[in-house]
């Protein structure tokens, strides 16, 4: 990299501290931030003109000022424009024989890419098969996260493998079932975890976690899917209240007690799973 580019990385970034050309005209870079920067990550892909990068990759780049080069940053929180990058970074490897850039492969990097970039990748695709059957109509909860109905007359809700790898709790994933692909690490990326609707709902309240637009659309309705907690999965609920009452999903609180704070983990009456005998079971809010 020339010494006129540095210049322009360390006025619109920071310090170059760290960087190695990937393929030709594609950089991965460490950056000392500046403290003023707009940035909340300090590693980047770097592409230039003569890069073997498609049009669609490069219009979800960031322009560096005063050059035709454009920015990724790297797993910040709000996008994965970086994702296109790896991806044709290994398609250009593949096309060419060499190892795959830091062990990923194609399916890696398109997976990962699913779930942050759908802009470039699109979305998780629906699966066509289930353990109940072929599936015949589909609802999107969200991207990778399907409500659907199978040819044996079964609703079904599946849910993919980065999400539900990262989202549920063991507990859950045991109940899931799974249909039988090979046994290469590529087939295990691709996999789905399916529950039918009796099993659903403990899923469907771990997903909550960080979909909580789900209650406020009515997608979801929560008094009637603790409910269907309480009736399907008593021993769930049971050992659930009894964390929440240690304070075991106080996360702050946690953090704060292995910094060391003057912090208690607290539960929160409301977080518990009720059971309100008024109300039936039926908590999916749509499809009537």
């Amino acid at each position: 990299m020339d010494g006129e580019l540095i210049t322009l990385l360390r006025y619109e970034l920071g310090d170059v501290i760290d960087w190695e050309e990937l393929c030709p005209g594609v950089y991965s870079l460490g950056i000392r931030l500046n403290p003023d920067s707009e940035y909340s990550c300090s590693e980047f892909y770097l592409v230039l003109d003569d890069a073997p990068i498609s049009r669609e990759a490069r219009a979800l780049g960031r322009p560096l000022q005063g050059t035709s080069a454009l920015l990724y940053p790297i797993d910040p929180p709000d996008e994965g424009a970086w994702t296109a990058i790896m991806y044709e970074l290994c398609k250009n490897q593949f096309a060419h024989g060499i190892p795959a850039v830091e062990s990923w492969t194609l399916t890696d990097a398109a997976m990962e890419g699913m779930e942050l970039c759908p802009a470039y990748f699109g979305t998780f695709p629906v699966p066509p098969r289930t353990p109940w059957g072929w599936t015949l109509r589909h609802k999107a909860l969200d991207n990778g996260v399907y409500w659907m109905e199978t040819d044996q007359y079964v609703e079904v809700l599946a849910v993919c493998h980065p999400i539900w790898t990262s989202e549920f709790s063991d507990g859950v994933i045991r109940i899931g079932k799974k249909l039988a692909y090979g046994s290469s690490a590529d087939d295990e990326e691709l996999n789905y975890l399916f529950f039918n609707r009796k099993t659903s709902c403990t899923a469907v309240f771990e997903l909550l976690k960080v979909r909580p637009e789900w209650l406020t659309t009515g997608l979801i309705r929560k008094v009637e899917l603790m409910n269907a907690i309480w009736q399907n999965a008593p021993a769930y609920a049971a050992a659930y209240n009894t964390g929440e009452q240690a304070g075991l999903h106080d996360g702050l609180g946690i953090l704060l007690q292995m910094l060391g704070e003057d912090s208690d983990p607290q539960g929160v009456i409301e977080h518990m799973i009720s059971l309100n005998p008024s109300a039936g079971t039926d908590f999916i809010g749509f499809w009537k």
